[in-house]
């Protein structure tokens, strides 16, 4: 390698930081009062006290008051890790060559550790995964089953208890009488700042299209031979309707939308926007 190239990489490294910092975006702040956060703080302080020394003996004093202090805790990882280390400890003075074999070892414990409680967290959060839709079934779809269940979820994790809140207080505009329905279940959900940026977003359209999510409240009074469950039939159109300009990316002729929109919906499209010059001149050279 020429040194030309040499400095053009140690020049890509030394911006390197610059450019991935702006690419990086902030994730959510971390919960410093998880039980995994909380020991895993505690034992590195623990281990980086020793760690720290450079003088054998010292190292070895404080290595040994570590190693029966850690004996109290019962868990494996930490056993195996008292164990590994006491085996290995020397008898005779305990020299530098040695001293870097046993703090090598730490290091190596210390990481187990850590990847052993990650693995828990990940299956902690597999099973929060599986357990977290009985948060969406409203009050006239609970079971004796569905119930305790929502009990045991909100006991083992009480911070869902104000979100379970939220999508039944959103949920009770599609359970009320058409007549009870006034507009306040969205003007009393409030937005709070420790809630995620996608929350109180939703939040905000919410109160933003408030008259038009409340427009079905007319159509329901002015036929009041629907039932409760049309409510949300015209999703299913909706989702269909739209489905052409998302594959489309809103660049699709006008003549294959109204194809494909008469296709999908099975019925007659028209479209009220008024045609282009471009559109007129190009109908009338075909002509």
């Amino acid at each position: 390698m020429s040194i030309f190239q040499s400095k053009t990489i140690q020049n890509k490294i030394q911006n390197a930081p610059a450019t991935v910092s702006r690419e990086i975006k902030k994730g959510p702040p971390i919960n410093n009062t998880h039980p995994v956060i909380t020991d895993c703080r505690t034992i590195t302080k623990l281990i980086l006290q020793p760690l720290t020394l450079t003088d054998p003996k010292k190292f070895k004093e404080r290595l040994e008051k570590l190693l029966k202090r850690l004996k109290r805790d019962s868990r494996n990882s930490i056993q195996a890790l008292v164990k590994a280390l006491t085996e290995k400890m020397p008898k005779r003075p305990l020299t530098k060559k040695g001293m870097k074999r046993l703090q090598i070892e730490l290091l190596k414990r210390i990481k187990k550790i850590y990847l052993e409680e990650r693995t828990k967290l990940e299956a902690a959060r597999s099973q929060f995964h599986k357990d977290h839709w009985i948060l969406f079934f409203q009050p006239e779809k609970m079971t004796e089953t569905r119930t305790t269940r929502l009990q045991e979820f909100l006991t083992k994790y009480p911070q869902t208890k104000e979100y379970h809140e939220l999508t039944r207080q959103v949920g009770s505009i599609y359970r009320k009488p058409v007549e009870l329905i006034d507009g306040t279940e969205i003007d009393n959900l409030t937005i709070k700042p420790y809630y995620s940026e996608q929350l109180q977003t939703t939040l905000k359209t919410l109160k933003k299209f408030k008259q038009e999510i409340l427009r079905f409240k007319n159509v329901f009074q002015a036929n009041p031979h629907l039932s409760k469950a049309c409510r949300a039939n015209m999703e299913y159109y909706n989702q269909r309707f739209k489905a052409p300009f998302q594959n489309g990316l809103n660049c699709t002729k006008p003549t294959h939308l109204l194809a494909k929109l008469t296709l999908q919906l099975g019925c007659k499209v028209r479209f009220f926007v008024e045609e282009t010059t471009k559109e007129k001149e190009h109908k009338k050279l075909n002509v």
